[in-house]
C-alpha cells in the first residue's frame, strides 16, 4: 500500500538521544508491497516438515496467497493495513499484482479495505513492481511489505520521525533492518544480510524512499524481525501476537 500522491514529511531534525518517537507535523506515504511475484502465491515449505498433519496444514497454506495467509484468525494484509491506517499517514495505497489476483480483489471489494485505494502493477517482481508503484508518486514514500503481521503504528510513526532529515528539511532514504542474530534466535528464517557497523543486519522490509543519501535504521523489536515466508515464521508470529 502507498501513501497519497504529493504528500510530504516535515519537522524539525530529530536529535533526541534516546530515539524518542515524536508525532510528524504532516503524513508520510505509505506502501505496503506483495511479494509474491518473488516468493510463489503462498508461503516457502520448511524442510523440516514430517509431520503428517502439519504437512496437510502446511499445505494449505502454501495454496493460499501470502497477504491472505491468516495470523491468529486475521489475514497479514488486514494487520499491516490496520497499522498502517492507524499511524500519522494521510492516505494507503496497496500496490497489487496479477500475481495475486484474490489479495487485488479483497483490496477492491472488501469492505475492511475500503478506505485504501489501489495501484496495480504489471506483476514483473517485487523489485521493479515496486518501481512502478514508486513511479506514480511524490517522493518521501514508506515501503512496507505485506508479510509483516506484527508491524504497528508505532513502528511507522518512528521509523519516520527517526528518519535524519538534511538542511531543507527534507527526509533521507531509510532502511529499517534488525539484527540477524535476532532472526536466528527466535528461530525464523533469514534471507537477506549484509553487514553495518561491524554487525550482520537483514531488512525488515520497511523503507523510507527519499533523497540521494541512504541510512540504516537498527530495531531490536522482535515484531520487526519476523517476516512470514515460511510455516515456520508463521509459527513464531502467531506465538508472539497471542
Amino acid at each position: 500500500m502507498c501513501g497519497g500522491h504529493g504528500t510530504r514529511l516535515r519537522g524539525r531534525r530529530n536529535d533526541s538521544s534516546d530515539n524518542e518517537t515524536r508525532p510528524p507535523d504532516e503524513v508520510l506515504n505509505i506502501e505496503i508491497n506483495d511479494n509474491s511475484a518473488d516468493h510463489g502465491d503462498g508461503l516457502r515449505p520448511d524442510n523440516s516438515v514430517t509431520n503428517r498433519s502439519s504437512a496437510v496444514s502446511d499445505q494449505s497454506i502454501i495454496d493460499c496467497e501470502k497477504p491472505l495467509i491468516e495470523i491468529n484468525g486475521t489475514a497479514m494484509l488486514s494487520h499491516v493495513s490496520s497499522a498502517l491506517t492507524a499511524s500519522p499517514v494521510e492516505t494507503v495505497w496497496a500496490v497489487t499484482s496479477p500475481n495475486a489476483p484474490r489479495t487485488a480483489t479483497a483490496v477492491r471489494e472488501a469492505s475492511r479495505f475500503e478506505s485504501i485505494a489501489s495501484i496495480e502493477t504489471p506483476g514483473d517482481g517485487y523489485v521493479s513492481d515496486l518501481q512502478h508503484a514508486l513511479s506514480m508518486l511524490d517522493t518521501p514514500v514508506v515501503t512496507t511489505p505485506a508479510d509483516l503481521p506484527l508491524i504497528s503504528s508505532d513502528h511507522i510513526a518512528k521509523v519516520i520521525n527517526t528518519a535524519r532529515l538534511n538542511d531543507d528539511n527534507d527526509p533521507t532514504s531509510t532502511m529499517l533492518c534488525v539484527p540477524a542474530a535476532l532472526k536466528k534466535q527466535l528461530g525464523v528464517s533469514v534471507d537477506t544480510v549484509f553487514e553495518h557497523d561491524h554487525l550482520q543486519v537483514a531488512p525488515s522490509g520497511i523503507n523510507i524512499v527519499a533523497g540521494d543519501t541512504d541510512t540504516v535504521q537498527l530495531s531490536y523489536d522482535a515484531r520487526l524481525a519476523i517476516n512470514v515466508n515460511r510455516p515456520t515464521d508463521k509459527r513464531v508470529a502467531e506465538k508472539l501476537c497471542e
